[in-house]
């Protein structure tokens, strides 16, 4: 059996923004098929994860003594920070205290670098790596870097369509929302970068805008308390706390919307739109990162717009109101992610 090693900053709950659920999802499979072994800042009590109190650069005694002892046949880091200039030199000390094994280094979207990075990760690069983000791809290629552009995974044991439609309504009354309006949600960070903002058009007497804020809030999106009121003002509704079952937001609702247009407001293939979808909710979305190349419309379930243009795609869906919208190509998704890792693990 081969031996991996699994780097990463948080493995620890609540899972309850893509970054986060991607890696522990990708933990509990790796879990199932190799000799794992993980190396965090934050996680949970398991025999095979060492959670290290190290320098940001994670270069100690500590994890070169882990690596060395456990000898492994591969590593994969995945970053939180994703593709800084800092995660790169993370990926030199992994290699370099083991010996230059084989790795996979995972981003899921693209950062910006200074020119004098950039000269010195062409140097340092990583021997292979994936992402979701086109833009990111680009950029690896300009570097001569062996790459691949991945979807991203979905726990289709939580996100699945509902076995009784009925229980719509008992969901909306779970959650103190209005039962008979025609609810559009959306989920992730409350920041700026969202283009929230957008969505204010949207609320009226017939659409109920919810947005199921992340508890995972990065530092740079506290304090956006104007924002937030300006929000509400508007009518929306805002659960801006950790949700248990977040897969009620999605069953509950009329369409889920993904408004977001800056590359880096938001990884490079959203889990909230694919989560969506497996639980057969339409989506209208931007045409952001990689979703549309791997989802297409996905039999009818998502539609591409620009936010001046919400209104009229809205009112395209609820004209198509009786449609069923169970089948989805996430599944096939999950696939194709896996299968990028495991063909790197077993015939590299």
């Amino acid at each position: 059996m081969k031996k991996i090693l699994f780097i990463t900053e948080y493995l620890n709950p609540p899972y309850d923004e893509g970054i986060k659920k991607t890696v522990y999802n990708l933990f509990l499979e790796l879990d199932k098929k190799y000799e794992l072994k993980v190396i965090c800042r934050y996680g949970f009590d398991k025999k095979n994860i060492h959670v290290v109190q190290t320098n940001p650069l994670f270069y100690s005694k500590k994890v070169k003594s882990i690596i060395k002892d456990f000898e492994p046949d591969n590593i994969i880091y995945l970053p939180f920070q994703s593709s800084t200039f800092a995660s790169y030199l993370r990926l030199k000390v992994f290699s370099f205290f083991s010996r230059n094994v084989s790795s996979i280094f995972i981003a899921l979207q693209p950062k910006p670098l200074k020119s004098w990075q950039i000269l010195l990760v062409k140097i340092i690069k990583p021997k292979f790596a994936l992402t979701p983000s086109p833009a990111l791809k680009q950029f690896w290629d300009t570097l001569n870097l062996n790459n691949q552009l991945v979807p991203l995974i979905t726990d289709l044991s939580i996100f699945k369509p509902l076995a009784n439609v009925n229980k719509k309504v008992e969901l909306r009354k779970k959650y103190n929302l209005p039962l008979d309006a025609f609810i559009i949600s959306h989920m992730g960070h409350l920041n700026e970068g969202r283009n929230l903002k957008t969505l204010i058009p949207l609320q009226n007497s017939d659409i109920q805008i919810v947005i199921a804020a992340s508890s995972s809030t990065p530092e740079d999106a506290k304090g956006q308390l104007a924002l937030k009121n300006e929000l509400l003002d508007s009518g929306m509704i805002i659960l801006d706390r950790y949700l248990e079952n977040i897969e009620d937001i999605y069953h509950l609702s009329d369409i889920y919307i993904f408004p977001v247009v800056k590359k880096n407001s938001s990884i490079g293939m959203p889990l909230s739109i694919l989560e969506a979808r497996a639980c057969a909710t339409p989506v209208i979305t931007t045409n952001y990162g990689s979703v549309k190349s791997y989802m297409n419309d996905d039999f009818g379930g998502i539609v591409y717009s620009e936010p001046h243009n919400f209104i009229e795609a809205i009112d395209d869906f609820k004209k198509l109101s009786h449609n069923n919208y169970n089948k989805t190509n996430v599944p096939l998704l999950n696939k194709l992610f896996y299968d990028a890792i495991y063909n790197k693990i077993e015939y590299d």
